[in-house]
């Protein structure tokens, strides 16, 4: 009798034992998935900020080059437009490899600012990420407004560029985070530098244009 007892006993715990273990796993499945999703997104947040620092950086140091002189005179060659050899000559370098650079994810945008007596420096201008039709466009496309201007001793230049980096959750959140670039959703990132070139001997640099891609503060 008492042997019965201890076998019922035991089937019932089990039972019990059972519907503890189901009811954990139920949990776990209804949380998993809001769980796993936020720790993407903060991934994914961290990962932006990481290639803002970088670009950032990148930015900084190449744009020395046409400060100071250096890169006044870039000219298209091979099916390059000036823009795309600064990218591969000073901007991908200066990124040390954390960004890539290898299938066109960088293009820059190099303008002459024109001041006027109302609006007297770059602060003025847009500098917002190019976007068409949804999509994200980048500056070496002449639909994006963008130019690479020879920048002559002491004019004001506003240098923008931009990496179309990975978005891990851009097919969740479209919008969020990312844009369309194409076929594939990617992760706009966008730099800018402003400054006074400084006033080195010139020498044979084209001139550069107005209002060369952007019109200038009325």
């Amino acid at each position: 009798m008492a042997s019965q007892n201890c076998r019922t006993g035991f089937r019932i715990k089990s039972r019990a034992g059972l519907g503890r273990r189901g009811a954990v796993a139920l949990e776990f499945a209804i949380l998993a998935i809001p769980f796993f999703t936020w720790l993407m997104f903060i991934f994914e947040l961290s990962y932006d900020l990481f290639e803002q620092e970088a670009l950032d950086g990148a930015l900084r140091t190449a744009v020395r080059q046409i400060q100071t002189g250096n890169a006044d005179d870039l000219t298209a060659i091979n099916n390059l437009g000036a823009g795309q050899i600064f990218v591969q000559q000073y901007l991908c370098p200066a990124a040390h490899g954390l960004l890539e650079c290898n299938n066109g994810q960088m293009s820059v945008s190099v303008q002459q600012i024109v001041p006027s007596a109302t609006q007297p420096d770059f602060s003025f201008y847009p500098t917002a990420i190019p976007i068409k039709d949804g999509a994200v466009v980048p500056f070496n496309d002449s639909s994006a407004g963008g130019a690479y201007c020879n920048a002559q001793p002491k004019t004001l230049v506003l240098v923008q560029a931009l990496y179309l980096g990975p978005s891990f959750l851009g097919g969740l959140l479209p919008g969020i985070l990312s844009a369309r670039y194409g076929s594939s959703i990617v992760h706009p990132t966008l730099s800018t530098a402003g400054f006074v070139v400084e006033p080195y001997p010139s020498g044979n640099s084209t001139p550069a244009s107005n209002p060369c891609g952007a019109t200038p503060p009325s």
